[in-house]
């Protein structure tokens, strides 16, 4: 089954949009280079909100305490092994729809 979460015609290139997910889940989408990329708008460190975190190439930086992790995979730079949780989601034509 897939969840709506948005279009893709919402996120501007190199940024981010916060959306919910199923059961209010909080969601943050990339989009970079044209393609989209999802994780849990939290950070494992103190649960800061990545979405409002700054984007730089590939990866965003936590707003809170700067960690830094990969917006397509969710490494964590600073502190490998503590990752972002990467949500799966499916583009189809113009709609964004997470996996479960």
């Amino acid at each position: 089954m897939q969840y709506k979460l948005a279009e893709t015609s919402e996120i501007e290139e190199g940024k981010s949009l916060i959306v919910k997910g199923p059961d209010g889940l909080e969601i943050v989408l990339f989009k970079q280079e044209g393609e989209i990329f999802a994780l849990e708008n939290v950070c494992p460190h103190m649960g800061g909100p990545l979405g409002d975190g700054e984007i730089e190439s590939c990866m965003v930086t936590c707003p809170w305490h700067g960690w830094q992790f990969d917006i397509k995979t969710g490494a964590c730079e600073n502190m490998p092994g503590d990752d972002a949780r990467k949500i799966n989601i499916s583009v189809i034509g113009n709609d964004i729809f997470m996996d479960e």
